[in-house]
């Protein structure tokens, strides 16, 4: 999000428009990095926290009731001025407010200027009077070479030398020095060499930011972003937006996790069974042994005397000879007895073991599509869909706080290709309930014994081609644990020939009769 001179350019053009001439009502700090202006129809919040901006407001946030030390000693400066200008330095990250306001220790009329630098960690707010000098600052800076304190001469941080592309004729973008251009971001430099000097110039002449997606990320720019989908909004409409997308964004990213942690913690638990089980299944290998060395002992029991170690005795079926270990503290019954013991406890291990392990299987096979539907949620909605069927399963508990959670019902992603629709799942629920909907002689795919959403072409009574097939395939594997693979196998049948085996889980279906298809999947949702 490059909130560079060329955006400071437009939402300074937009603030100045809504408060020259007007007064200043009141001042607040938020926080302690944050400025709020109150006029009598708006707002102007200065914010220092990187990424540093300046943001007009018609409506006023949440402020504290007591004002910080600074908000304080602007109200004593500047509360009840009219400001008389807005500016900006060049196309820098540097500004100022040029406020009228009359002093009552002096009574008379004094002048003053509230400079923002908005340089990342250096950011500052200063208030500069009539001689230049410095009467407060948000943060007190005491370097040598430009201190920042009560009384001395204020010097921006400013480089007049970089060339401002609004006021050099600058022909050819063959002759720009892109690094001395004022107020470009790499993101902005990068739009320029796409659109050309002309383009770039007009652009920043318009009273709008453009407005973009770039993958899942939303951003802004104040020359036009080429190659992407766009739109034309106010400054503070582009900019709110953008804040809230990536408030949503950082909350979805924070539930993500949360819920991929549960059931990857419930996914490693049945890793573990499964290893017990296999161990458990893999002693079946020694049963034939066991069983033999018991007939054979059995046989020759009356040959064992009490004391040895080793009994060796001839296999009638195959001449070879067999050493069998025995207890030498046990008598010939009692060792015949502890080996049958032993072939029975294996047996029943291998039995339970075998019940086990389809269970154990079908259980991952669950929690690996439930994780996959998790990694693939788009939005806070479908997380909290998932956070219900969770609930519903015991995985996570109800609280106070989940209950009051607002309860929602998200819709299908939606694909329309070669004039038939395509219906995609994203989550458990949601493909339970598009596969109960589905026509019999709709299309159904899923990746082949991969993690992945159900996928429905709508027949709609006509036959459905093969490039329809593979498209709504290759749309399957993207919303699908194989996404990032090049050959996903893709199943498809007709819905007729899907059915959920009772007591299954949310999304866990069985289908037959099928054909498999090899795509790639989409880089890029379509």
């Amino acid at each position: 999000m490059p909130f560079d001179g060329l955006v400071l350019h437009k939402v300074l053009k937009e603030i100045k428009n809504n408060i020259l001439g007007d007064r200043i009502k009141n001042i607040y700090q938020p926080i302690k990095s944050q400025v709020l202006i109150q006029f009598s129809q708006s707002f102007v919040l200065l914010s220092l926290i990187s990424p540093s901006y300046v943001i007009l407001l018609s409506q006023k946030p949440n402020v504290p009731i007591q004002p910080a030390n600074f908000a304080q000693f602007l109200r004593k400066k500047t509360r009840n001025g009219r400001v008389v200008d807005v500016e900006q330095l060049g196309l820098d990250r540097i500004g100022y407010f040029e406020i009228e306001s009359y002093d009552q220790e002096t009574s008379a009329m004094r002048e003053y200027k509230l400079f923002f630098e908005l340089m990342g960690r250096n950011s500052n707010l200063i208030l500069v009077n009539e001689d230049n000098k410095v009467e407060e600052s948000l943060k007190r800076v005491y370097e040598e070479f430009r201190p920042i304190i009560p009384g001395v001469k204020y010097l921006p941080y400013y480089d007049d030398s970089q060339t401002n592309i609004l006021e050099e004729n600058i022909e050819n973008i063959e002759n720009i020095d892109y690094d001395r251009l004022m107020g470009f971001s790499k993101k902005s430099i990068a739009f320029l060499q796409e659109i050309g000097i002309q383009r770039a110039i007009k652009d920043l002449k318009k009273p709008y930011l453009f407005y973009f997606k770039e993958g899942n990320t939303y951003d802004f720019s104040a020359i036009t972003p080429n190659n992407f989908k766009y739109e034309e909004l106010k400054p503070s409409e582009a900019l709110l937006k953008v804040f809230q997308e990536r408030a949503n964004q950082s909350r979805l990213l924070e539930i993500k996790r949360d819920l991929e942690k549960r059931v990857k913690s419930e996914i490693d638990r049945l890793e573990k069974t499964k290893e017990q089980i296999l161990q458990d299944l893999n002693e079946e290998k020694n049963l034939k042994d066991l069983e033999k060395k018991g007939e054979l002992l059995q046989a020759y029991l009356y040959k064992i005397k009490k004391g040895e170690r080793y009994f060796t005795v001839n296999d009638w079926n195959t001449g070879e000879e067999v050493t069998i270990e025995i207890d030498p503290l046990l008598s010939p019954t009692q060792n015949l007895g502890k080996l049958y013991k032993n072939i029975k406890r294996t047996k029943s291990k291998v039995e339970y073991a075998k019940k086990r392990i389809k269970k154990v299987n079908n259980e991952l096979e669950y929690f690996n599509q439930l994780f996959e539907t998790i990694s693939s949620a788009e939005d806070i909605e479908t997380l909290i869909e998932i956070k219900e069927e969770m609930k519903d399963i015991g995985l996570l508990s109800e609280n106070k706080k989940s209950k009051r959670e607002r309860k929602v019902k998200t819709t299908f992603r939606k694909f329309n290709y070669k004039g038939f629709e395509i219906l995609v799942g994203k989550n458990n629920k949601q493909n339970d309930e598009l596969t109960r909907s589905a026509a019999q002689a709709d299309i159904w795919l899923h990746t082949h014994e991969i993690p992945s959403s159900h996928t429905i072409i709508k027949s709609s009574g006509k036959e459905i081609p093969e490039e329809v097939i593979d498209y709504a395939a290759r749309i399957a594997a993207t919303f699908s644990k194989a996404k990032m693979s090049s050959n996903v196998a893709v199943d498809y049948t007709q819905r007729k020939n899907v059915w959920k085996p009772k007591g299954a889980k949310p999304g866990m279906w069985l289908y037959k009769n099928y054909e498999t298809i090899i795509v790639e999947p989409f880089r890029e949702v379509p």
